[in-house]
């Protein structure tokens, strides 16, 4: 039985020679060529689908990306003791960030689409399940390109190391200057490239492949040393960041069942429920005060059973954010009417300065009708209080006829009013015509 699963199992069975694989893996890992403009197509497709949001787009640019056989190359020339072949490799792996940096940022910040989407925001925060994928994947890949004849597994292994999207959301974290965005992808790339290569040379020492040259072992201790340094400086944020996301799972599982309960203990029904795992705060909503006491009351026992008595909960009630609002509302137009109502005491003000200009004055009444009627010795303007103008004429004596008739003529054309009051030297008399 033993015999017949390591026979299952054996990876020389179907083992490509070395001189192919070795040929296989130095051309993936050349940077000029075909190798370049391939990157510069993908890194547009990849920019374009993050961009949009597309999940379809996005898969389509990993499948033709050569990012992965550089870094194939490095952990490939590592089993082997090929210093040119990692040479060759990381020159080549530079080159292909390089462009691929400035081809994102370039399309980045010429997109008129600025919000990042969920495609771009999941490629932010890696944890160590990406560690876990980036080896299993670089493991498979391997695997793959040992074969004799093409293997399906390639494909599947650049979309789940997914090397692309991460330095695409680099370039929209320069681009848009978001640099928690372009540090958290970067650092995603950077587990993805470390764990592939790290992978390949696990794989490249269990099928046995042969040195080019031997190395002394002070090197080969040197190597495992850098390796070793490398692979915990990436690993250790990246447990770090796993262990924060079981937190918050298990924090946001055990606070939807404790709001479950909180329900049931209480008959009230919840309208609304936010949870933040980070901050340690749920948010409420409920219908009024007094569901607010109630839930409160029993929620510091259901939330200490569910082991979360430590979070802190913030009530809203319902209708709060609609009354706010038509508050808001209501104190803007109050503003703009009371500046309609300023702006129209000023303008009856001018007007009534402007009307006020306009009224003839007594004086100048009194020289224009002793121009062409010398028995008027003065004009006098009275208000009634029905708000009509009367007008005071003193003569030196009675007018009739012509007279009369022109001075009526005069003083309707003159003041707009056909009311007057004559005043003859005899004594006051009152004429209307």
């Amino acid at each position: 039985m033993k015999e017949q699963l390591l026979k299952w199992f054996d990876l020389r069975q179907d083992q490509a020679p070395h001189t192919q694989i070795e040929a296989a893996l130095r051309d993936g890992a050349r940077a000029g060529g075909t190798n370049l403009w391939v990157l510069f197509f993908a890194m547009l497709i990849a920019s374009v689908g993050l961009n949009v949001n597309s999940t379809a787009v996005i898969i389509g640019a990993m499948l033709i990306s050569p990012l992965m056989g550089p870094i194939v190359g490095i952990g490939y020339g590592v089993a082997v003791a090929d210093l040119r072949l990692i040479r060759m490799a990381a020159f080549s792996l530079l080159a292909f960030a390089a462009l691929s940096l400035v081809t994102s940022t370039l399309y980045f910040t010429l997109s008129p689409l600025n919000e990042p989407g969920s495609e771009l925001l999941a490629r932010t925060s890696p944890t160590l399940w990406d560690v876990l994928i980036a080896a299993f994947g670089g493991a498979a890949g391997m695997v793959a390109a040992t074969r004799r004849s093409f293997s399906n597994i390639l494909p599947g292994v650049a979309i789940a190391t997914a090397l692309m999207p991460p330095l695409c959301t680099v370039g929209f974290g320069i681009a848009h200057q978001r640099w928690d965005m372009a540090g958290g992808a970067f650092f995603l790339f950077l587990i993805n490239g470390v764990f592939i290569a790290a992978a390949t040379l696990a794989v490249a020492r269990v099928l046995g492949l042969p040195a080019v040259a031997d190395v002394a072992d002070g090197v080969r201790r040197w190597h495992r040393a850098a390796i070793a340094v490398g692979l915990v400086a990436v690993l250790a944020p990246s447990v770090w960041m796993g262990y924060r996301l079981v937190q918050d799972e298990v924090f946001q599982g055990a606070a939807q069942r404790a709001l479950t309960q909180l329900e049931q203990a209480t008959g009230i029904a919840l309208l609304g429920r936010e949870i933040e795992p980070d901050k340690r705060v749920i948010r409420l909503t409920v219908l009024g005060e007094a569901e607010q006491a109630r839930v409160q009351s029993a929620a510091v026992a259901v939330l200490t059973a569910e082991g979360i008595g430590d979070v802190t909960i913030e009530f809203r009630r319902a209708g709060e954010a609609q009354l706010k609002d038509l508050k808001q509302r209501g104190d803007e137009r109050d503003q703009r009417l009371s500046a309609l109502t300023a702006e129209l005491q000023q303008m009856t003000k001018r007007l009534d300065s402007l009307a006020a200009d306009s009224v003839p004055r007594a004086a100048d009444l009194s020289r224009e009708l002793k121009a062409w009627l010398p028995a008027a010795h003065s004009v006098a303007l009275t208000d009634t209080t029905s708000g009509k103008r009367e007008v005071h004429v003193h003569l030196a004596h009675t007018l009739h006829g012509t007279e009369l008739k022109h001075l009526n003529g005069w003083l309707a054309a003159r003041m707009g009013s056909t009311e007057f009051t004559l005043i003859p030297h005899t004594g006051p008399a009152r004429a209307k015509p």
